[in-house]
This record gives C-alpha cells, sequence and structure tokens, in this order.
C-alpha cells in the first residue's frame, strides 16, 4: 500500500516594505537587475542552501522587527516544507503575469525527489529597480491541479 504524505502548511507571503532602495547583497556580486535574474539567483543559492536563498530574496529591503520575525517564520516553515518534500531536483516556470511594466508574478514549480512546491515570487518597480514585493511557497498543488480538471472547467463542444 503507498502511503501518500499531504503536506498542509498554509501559504506563506510575505510582503516586504518596499520604502527603501535595493542595495547589492554582499555576497552575491554584481546585483541583479531584472525579476528573471533574481529569481535565478535565488535557485542556484537554493540548490545549496535553502535558507540562504531566502536571506537573499530580502536582503535588499530595509524591514522592521515584525518583517524579521515573518522571515523567520517562513524559514521555519520552509525548513518543515523540505523534510517532507525531500531532495531538491531543480525548477520550472509554471505562468508569469505582468501588470503593465511595473509588477510581475513569476510562478515555479520547485522539484523535489518526494513532491513539488509551488514558489511564487511577485515584483514590484516602483521606479527604476526591481524588489521583491511578495514571496509565497505551498505544496497545495494536486488540489488545484484537480479542481482545473473538473467537469465545470472543460470545454464544451459546441454543435
Amino acid at each position: 500500500m503507498t502511503k501518500k504524505i499531504v503536506l498542509s502548511i498554509c501559504s506563506v507571503l510575505f510582503f516586504a516594505c518596499l520604502a527603501s532602495a535595493q542595495t547589492t547583497p554582499a555576497s552575491t556580486g554584481q546585483e541583479p537587475s531584472t525579476p528573471a535574474e533574481f529569481t535565478k539567483k535565488f535557485f542556484e543559492i537554493y540548490s545549496t542552501q535553502p535558507q540562504d536563498a531566502i536571506d537573499f530574496i530580502f536582503s535588499g529591503e530595509k524591514v522592521s522587527k515584525e518583517s524579521k520575525d515573518d522571515i523567520t517564520a517562513i524559514k521555519k516553515n520552509l525548513k518543515m516544507t523540505l523534510g517532507v518534500a525531500g531532495d531538491y531536483v531543480g525548477y520550472e516556470l509554471i505562468t508569469e503575469k505582468n501588470v503593465g511594466n511595473s509588477y510581475k508574478l513569476m510562478s515555479y514549480l520547485v522539484k523535489h525527489d518526494k513532491q513539488p512546491i509551488r514558489f511564487v515570487f511577485v515584483y514590484y518597480k516602483p521606479k527604476d529597480k526591481w524588489k521583491i514585493s511578495t514571496f509565497q511557497f505551498n505544496t497545495n498543488m494536486d488540489d488545484e491541479l484537480n479542481d482545473a480538471a473538473g467537469v465545470d472547467k472543460l470545454k464544451q463542444n459546441k454543435e
């Protein structure tokens, strides 16, 4: 009998403070300048140091004590999730959506050997530099896939 592990962790949302200018993270060399570059660098770090990747994504923001607590919670929840998801295998872009030229959502399927995790990054460019606005991860992809395949979502043939 195959035992299906279902991890029910609520989505972890974090709205970063957008009042400060992005600064170059000390350990990353040249600063990423586009959402795609930020995300690529995130996954390079995540492949070996998932907790450091969370620090990286928020490293250019001045954050309040409450925001620091949120980052700590994200890292704690990610550690628990990774314990169930298994070893990192890779990632694939699920979708990318834009609102004008200054707001972008990028959703990724993050592949682990036991189960996938979805990461969602929302970036915002108030002036000339992109900033992380929201970071979210969850493991409820099965439910969403089943919902998307529901009868009410099927195209009906019209003759």
